[in-house]
């Protein structure tokens, strides 16, 4: 009877823990929900949404089986995300994530003290309001991961690129806030290379065509994409266009390199979502976001388009060749 009362209570508890979460659990209480806010669908941010669901299952973090995840997106339109925000808190989960800049505004003026927030993909969360140092502060509330871009680097790819560059599109849409910033750091950093950075404003997805055709008519010598979610999500307009004007076209990630984009210098965003899974997982082992500095990637992996070059009449030097991460467009990518 004893041996036999052994035996059942090690059954017994090995069901239990087996009913629990990687770090432990109450079985049959609700299963914790990471309630997740996107902007949309385009390559960055698919990058990211991948290799976060990824690292999380590695860590041993499975939908439906020790986590729920709820996923929610505003389909880049920012007019949704208050809304979004609003549902998500009411379904009372352990955190939010946000990814992008205007989706993680919307996210913390509704929810934060009172649910923790990670946010990821955000250019500057300084000047978006949503921290106040990269190191963070204890009661914020919020922590997360930043993509700050190269801009020097990617500049200075510009030059390399094109002879004689002198004049740079930007188009952007100014009631982003990583647009804002993007600009507030590419003027001066143009000024001091020779270059003029000529803006277009492109409010919608609907306007990036009229915003690109206003930069060709005043003599860009290349279209440089930026930090600009509304801009990304209307690339195959800048492509289309400027193919049709015979305009290079420099990006700011790799993502956009894959889909036609000349070049750029980038973050790599599959460690960017795996990053914003760890600080996930942190938070649930019972770290408060505040405690967490901003985790921050720097940009240093160069990508290369050589159809992209053939198309735009650019062809690149042996040395962008020779330090090239990877180059789409050819039959070794």
């Amino acid at each position: 009877m004893k041996v036999r009362s052994i035996v059942i209570s090690i059954f017994a508890a090995s069901v239990f823990l087996a009913s629990c979460g990687p770090h432990g659990g109450t079985p049959g209480q609700p299963l914790p929900i990471i309630a997740i806010a996107n902007y949309g669908a385009h390559p960055i941010l698919d990058v990211i949404v991948d290799s976060f669901k990824q690292r999380m299952s590695e860590r041993g973090y499975i939908d439906g089986k020790n986590i729920r995840f709820v996923w929610k997106s505003i389909d880049g339109d920012v007019n949704l995300a208050p809304a979004v925000a609003e549902t998500l808190v009411s379904l009372h989960p352990a955190e939010i994530v946000s990814i992008t800049t205007p989706v993680s505004q919307a996210v913390a003026k509704v929810a934060r003290g009172k649910v923790p927030i990670v946010f990821s993909g955000v250019t500057d969360p300084i000047s978006a309001g949503l921290v106040t140092s990269w190191n963070n502060s204890p009661d914020s509330g919020i922590t997360g991961t930043s993509d700050r871009w190269p801009y020097a680097d990617q500049l200075d790819l510009i030059k390399a690129l094109i002879p004689n560059v002198r004049r740079v599109g930007f188009p952007y849409n100014p009631g982003e806030a990583n647009s804002q910033y993007a600009l507030t750091q590419v003027l001066p950093l143009a000024k001091d290379r020779g270059l003029d950075i000529l803006t277009a404003v492109a409010t919608s997805t609907d306007d990036v065509r009229q915003a690109v055709e206003s930069l060709a008519d005043r003599g860009v010598n290349c279209i440089y994409v930026s930090s600009d979610n509304t801009v990304m999500a209307g690339f195959p307009a800048v492509l289309k266009t400027a193919e049709q004007r015979h305009i290079p076209v420099i990006v700011g990630e790799s993502a956009n390199v894959e889909r036609g984009g000349l070049a750029t210098y980038s973050v790599d965003y599959r460690k960017l979502g795996e990053a914003t899974a760890d600080l996930v997982i942190r938070v649930l082992n019972g770290e408060k976001p505040g405690s967490i500095p901003v985790v921050t990637f720097k940009g240093d992996q160069l990508y290369l388009n050589a159809e992209a070059a053939r198309k735009m009449g650019v062809v690149f030097p042996p040395s962008l060749l020779a330090k090239a991460a990877k180059i789409y467009g050819t039959s070794q990518q």
